[in-house]
C-alpha cells in the first residue's frame, strides 16, 4: 500500500508556513523520491527494528533476520548499522534517566488536524513519562545540519502527540531531539505546553490559507525542497532583483574616491549573494536536464564535457607489458594507508575503539558562515588565517 502524505505535511511545514500557495503546488506534484531520499527510508527501517527490538525485548535471532533482510538491499552501507545504532543509545539514555519506565511509541502515526486542516504525520519516537513529553527525530541526511530549535516539524508531531496522550498524562515540558549522526549532530531543545499551544494557534490562519491554496508566494531557504524550486516565478523575480544589488540600503557609493567598497558592503552583499547563486546553480541544471531531453534552451546547448582516459585491459596485461620493458608490476599501483574515517566504516566502530590512540581530530579550515550559525566564531591566539598556517 502506498504511503499517503498530508497536504500540510509536517516535514514541510517550514516551506508551508512561509510559502503558503506552494503546499497545493507541491501535493500535487508527481511523487519522486531520489537515492538520498530511499537511503534514509531504509535507515528509518533499521531504526524502527532496532528500537522496537528494545522496547519488546524481542529475541536477537528474530532481530538478526530482520536485519538481515534489509541489509540485502543495494543502498546499505556498514556504516548504517553503526549509525542507526547511535540513534538506538540515545533514546536509550533518555528513557533510562526516570525513576521509572517510561512509555515509548515507535512510528507513531499522529493527528495535529485541530491547528493545519487534514494534518497528520508519523513521528519516529514519541517518549512521556510524567510531565515529559519527548519528540526525537532521526535524520540520516549530512547536506545540512537539522537544528531542534523551533524546529516546525517536530512541533507538529508534539502538538499531535499532546492531543493522543493529555488524557493519561499531566505534560507540561516538551523536549524535541534531533539524531543526525552521520554529522555528528545532536540537537535538543525544550519549550512549555503554553508556549507550543500558544505557536500553534498562531499557524491556524497560515495553515488554513495553505490547505486552501492562497497566501502570498515567498522565496527563501524554505524553497530548497519545492517541486517548483527551480522554475518558481517569484524566487526568479526576487533573485534577479539581487542581481541588480537591490539591497536594503543602496549600492556601494564611493566616498572621498575610496575605489574600494567596505567590510559593511562585503557582509551586505555575501547576505543577498548566496541565495542568488543556489538560484543560478538551480536554472544551470534544470537548462542542461531540458537541453538532453531534446527541449531547446534559446541561446545554450549540451555539449560533451571533458572525457578522462581509463584502462580497458585486465591488469594482468598491464602488469606484463611492464614486465617486457624491464620495469617492475609494481609501479603500476600505489599503497596508502586508509583514512581514519575511511578504517572506521571498513572495520565498524566497535572495532575500531581500539585505535583511540593511533589518532586526532584537526582543525577545520576556516570556513565563512551567516552569523545565526550555532558554531562558535573562529578563535585563534593570532588572526584566524596565521592560526591557520600554524
Amino acid at each position: 500500500m502506498p504511503d499517503v502524505h498530508a497536504v500540510l505535511s509536517a516535514s514541510s511545514a517550514s516551506r508551508w508556513l512561509s510559502c503558503p500557495p506552494s503546499a497545493q503546488i507541491c501535493a500535487k506534484a508527481p511523487d519522486t523520491q531520489s537515492k538520498y531520499a530511499a537511503e534514509g527510508t531504509l535507515a528509518h527501517e533499521m531504526c524502527e527494528i532496532k528500537l522496537t527490538a528494545y522496547i519488546a525485548a524481542l529475541p536477537k535471532r528474530t532481530v538478526t533476520a530482520r536485519l538481515n533482510k534489509l541489509k540485502k538491499n543495494e543502498l546499505y552501507d556498514p556504516e548504517m548499522d553503526a549509525h542507526t545504532d547511535t540513534y538506538l543509545d540515545h533514546i536509550k539514555k533518555i528513557a533510562l534517566s526516570f525513576p521509572t519506565k517510561a512509555l515509548i511509541n515507535v512510528e507513531k502515526r499522529v493527528d495535529y488536524s485541530a491547528y493545519a486542516p487534514e494534518g497528520f504525520g508519523t513521528a519516529d519516537c514519541i517518549i512521556l513519562h510524567g510531565e515529559d513529553l519527548y519528540i526525537v527525530d532521526f535524520k540520516y541526511g549530512k547536506g545540512i545540519p537539522v537544528s531542534a530549535e523551533n524546529n516546525p516539524q517536530l512541533k507538529l508531531y508534539a502538538l499531535g502527540a499532546y492531543t493522543a496522550f493529555r488524557m493519561f498524562y499531566s505534560i507540561k515540558n516538551i523536549h524535541l531531539v534531533i539524531i543526525q549522526p552521520r554529522l555528528d549532530n545532536i540537537s535538543e531543545w525544550e519549550i512549555s505546553i503554553d508556549g507550543l499551544l500558544e505557536w500553534g494557534e498562531n499557524i491556524k490562519p497560515i495553515a488554513k490559507l495553505a490547505y486552501e491554496g492562497g497566501g502570498e508566494f515567498s522565496s527563501g531557504e524554505h524553497c530548497r525542497f519545492c517541486s517548483i524550486a527551480t522554475t518558481c516565478r517569484k524566487r526568479a523575480v526576487d533573485n534577479l532583483e539581487l542581481a541588480k544589488y537591490e539591497f536594503a540600503k543602496p549600492v556601494p557609493v564611493a566616498k572621498d574616491g575610496e575605489p574600494t567598497i567596505s567590510d559593511d558592503d562585503v557582509g551586505a552583499i555575501l547576505s543577498k549573494a548566496k541565495a542568488l547563486k543556489k538560484w543560478v546553480e538551480d536554472i544551470e541544471e534544470y537548462a542542461l536536464s531540458q537541453s538532453l531531453e531534446g527541449n531547446d534552451i534559446p541561446g545554450w546547448k549540451a555539449v560533451e564535457g571533458r572525457g578522462k582516459r581509463e584502462w580497458t585491459a585486465d591488469p594482468a596485461k598491464i602488469e606484463n607489458r611492464l614486465s617486457g620493458l624491464g620495469l617492475p608490476p609494481q609501479i603500476a599501483y600505489e599503497r596508502e594507508l586508509l583514512s581514519v574515517a575511511k578504517l572506521e566504516k571498513a572495520i565498524g566502530k566497535t572495532a575500531f575503539a581500539d585505535f583511540s590512540d593511533l589518532w586526532q581530530k584537526s582543525r577545520g579550515a576556516p570556513t565563512l558562515v551567516p552569523e545565526n550559525d550555532k558554531r562558535p566564531a573562529y578563535n585563534g591566539g593570532t588572526t584566524a588565517a596565521e592560526d591557520f598556517k600554524q
